[in-house]
């Protein structure tokens, strides 16, 4: 009997011992990296209010979402000019893994000056908005589209709407423009395919050794602990559903490092899944991806007026899906 009770006991810690194991991946996999010099640009900017009285952007608003989450948000109004009477439009400016707003704040200026409305946000537990976990675009798409319907809806800034997004914004930017047809351009630059894909990645330092099995009950409890379904965090499928050009941009260093970023393979099969207009841009180590960043807010107005004007398309390749799903 004592044995008996022994060995309950100890398959009972096991099974108590996995799932911590469980939770604990599960739960890395959910918070962003916060690189330290993220955390520093965004404690330099002033708060929003301050922004608003120095006349560096032209609305602050924390909006909250349906689950509670309230998300931060910066507008800047195009500048109008005798040359030009109206906005071009809106463009989202949307951060990427452990980033905040803060760092496209000189971009939204610039795209002022181009004439268009900006709006950047906080995505969900990144910089001043609140929440506790990412979901790697399944949540993030609604708070964009949420955002835009009460910022479209009190005139405060104007359609049509473009996005631009990097690496989890990339893939927040595709997911959100499947869902809103105001959105008629797509800047993505080192997207993820899928929650999957990026979330294994990300657990190689921690678990280099975890079967198959093991991630699948990882991923399922991430889900359950973050409130959404991680098969519907896909930017390729929500590629087979755009209906507006979309500009894909990628770095050949971005496949080794850091591992919140994804491999070239992740814009390659976003794009071969995109049915409408579509080019991929393979930036190549060296000079052109230095002057990416020396530029990188002239270079943020060129791609989206690349998108607004229409797309020079790829040819289409012979494996492209024929039929949505």
């Amino acid at each position: 009997m004592k044995r008996t009770t022994f060995a309950a006991l100890a398959v009972a810690m096991l099974c108590l011992c996995a799932g911590c194991q469980t939770d604990f991946y599960a739960k890395q996999i959910l918070t962003p990296d916060r690189p330290p010099a993220a955390g520093l640009l965004q404690s330099l900017t002033s708060s929003g209010e301050r922004l608003v009285k120095t006349g560096q952007i032209d609305l602050h608003r924390r909006l909250t979402m349906p689950d509670g989450v309230e998300i931060d948000v910066w507008a800047i109004n195009a500048e109008v000019t005798a040359a030009a009477l109206a906005s071009r439009g809106t463009v989202v400016l949307l951060h990427g893994m452990g980033d905040s707003k803060a760092s496209y704040l000189q971009a939204g200026k610039r795209l002022a000056n181009s004439g268009y409305d900006a709006v950047l946000l906080d995505l969900r537990a990144h910089g001043r908005s609140g929440g506790q976990y990412i979901t790697y675009g399944a949540l993030e798409k609604q708070d964009v589209k949420a955002v835009l319907d009460a910022l479209l809806g009190e005139g405060k800034v104007n359609e049509p709407v473009y996005v631009f997004g990097r690496n989890l914004g990339a893939a927040t930017a595709i997911q959100y423009a499947a869902i809103d047809p105001r959105c008629k351009g797509v800047v993505a630059l080192t997207p993820y395919k899928d929650a999957a894909s990026i979330a294994r990645r990300r657990l190689v330092p921690l678990a280099p050794a975890m079967s198959n099995e093991d991630f699948e009950a990882v991923l399922a409890r991430a889900g359950e602990l973050a409130g959404f379904k991680p098969e519907e965090a896909s930017s390729e499928l929500a590629a087979l559903n755009l209906t507006c050009p979309i500009l894909l941009v990628h770095g050949l260093l971005d496949a080794i490092v850091p591992l919140e970023h994804s491999p070239l393979s992740h814009s390659e099969a976003i794009h071969l899944a995109a049915r409408g207009a579509k080019k991929l841009e393979i930036v190549a180590p060296g000079p052109q991806q230095l002057d990416l960043v020396a530029r990188f807010d002239h270079w943020v107005v060129e791609r989206i007026d690349l998108v607004a004007a229409g797309l020079v398309e790829d040819p289409p390749h012979p494996d492209a899906p024929s039929a949505r799903p």
